[in-house]
């Protein structure tokens, strides 16, 4: 059940072994890679399939498109170390915001799919401002997320590195509200 008050059970694709299922995100947008990440699993379970994609989209720039590609260039992210790709990936963020003054209206935008087993599919997106910077607010930025350590909250107008709980979840309210919207309407 755990913070949200919900009864729900939720099951990876390792649950049912099917972890080495890969899929090639070939859509034009947030919407076609979150419904074909749902379809590769569409009739192995029998169960409801939920899969999203995520986007970062900075003013100026629009959908940032292949930032961890686009921050390593021709190394292999094989050949890093976590520590190294998390570096060169808070890099090319600090670059973007140093690129606009240090400063930039930028938003988390995700897209929730939702494909039942007898097909019937349901959409829905959130969307989370805050302002890209290239200022580093934590002094170790987590190591699979280390942009988080550059953007401020404008639910919160505080730096996320830095939330509270409370806070966290009050940024992430329209994921909530979207996954919610998703799941019970």
């Amino acid at each position: 059940m755990g913070e949200t008050g919900l009864d729900i059970k939720v099951y990876t694709p390792k649950d049912f072994g099917l972890e080495h299922i890969e899929v090639e995100e070939s859509g034009k947008t947030l919407a076609e890679n979150s419904e074909i990440k749902a379809r590769a699993y569409f009739g192995k379970v029998n169960i409801p399939i939920l899969a999203n994609d995520t986007g970062f989209w900075v003013r100026g720039e629009g959908l940032i498109d292949a930032p961890k590609r686009t921050a390593l260039g021709k190394t292999a992210k094989e050949n890093l170390t976590k520590e190294e790709i998390a570096k060169a990936l808070l890099d090319f963020w600090k670059n973007v915001a140093t690129k606009y003054g240090g400063r930039v209206d930028a938003a988390w935008m995700e897209v929730f799919t939702l494909l039942n087993p007898d097909g019937a599919m349901r959409i829905s997106e959130s969307k989370r401002e805050v302002i890209l910077t290239d200022h580093v607010f934590s002094e170790s930025p987590h190591i699979q997320f280390p942009m988080r350590a550059l953007y401020i909250s404008k639910i919160t107008n505080k730096p996320s590195a830095l939330h509270t709980k409370e806070e966290e979840i009050l940024e992430l309210k329209p994921v909530t509200d979207a996954l919610f919207k998703i799941l019970f309407r």
